[in-house]
């Protein structure tokens, strides 16, 4: 049976929530095991759940559900100074992955931005495999993956995994800056 998009409602809480949780468990276990650290990702993620839920971005929040159960959710946030839109937050439960659940979510959204005249999405989602599905599904959708380096960094005792390095960084970043300056100038 094919899920129904539809707008989220009071009454979706708990299981966005518990979907949100059981989907985000793989990413998150594997981002604190590669960093060394508890990040208290179950918290965060409520508390952000919550606010979206409660707010005015309630209205920028959709389900799937499947007879009665939702299988599904997406945020998404929309710049109408910039004409642009980003898909925020979303899971599939992961019994129901890959069954095009995501594209449904995804092309409902993208046919919202496009409504209200919008000119392109972004979203993001981890380089690591337990994120694969979420890279798929956005590909599947046509988004273009844009390789980029998120950094992270451990406060509050030892770099975990990071070997120190010496202050020879400014100087290299000078040397840096004034290549590029030397290549531009050479053109």
């Amino acid at each position: 049976m094919m899920p129904r998009v539809r707008p989220y409602a009071d009454g979706d809480w708990e299981a966005v929530l518990k979907l949100c949780l059981l989907a985000f468990t793989p990413g998150c276990e594997s981002l604190e095991r590669l960093v060394g650290t508890d990040l208290d990702w179950r918290t965060s993620c409520q508390r952000y759940l919550w606010c979206l839920t409660r707010s005015a971005e309630e209205r920028r929040v959709v389900v799937a559900e499947v007879q009665g159960s939702v299988v599904g959710f997406v945020h998404y946030e929309v710049d109408h100074e910039t004409r642009s839109g980003r898909i925020g937050v979303s899971a599939v439960h992961p019994a129901r992955q890959g069954k095009g659940i995501a594209a449904l979510m995804y092309d409902h959204v993208l046919d919202a931005m496009r409504s209200q005249g919008l000119r392109y999405a972004t979203a993001d989602t981890g380089g690591d495999p337990s994120h694969l599905p979420a890279r798929r599904a956005y590909e599947n959708a046509g988004f273009v993956a844009v390789p980029m380096v998120h950094y992270f960094v451990k406060l509050g005792g030892p770099r975990a995994g990071v070997p120190r390095r010496g202050s020879g960084r400014k100087k290299r970043g000078a040397v840096a800056v004034r290549r590029r300056t030397r290549s531009r100038n050479d053109r």
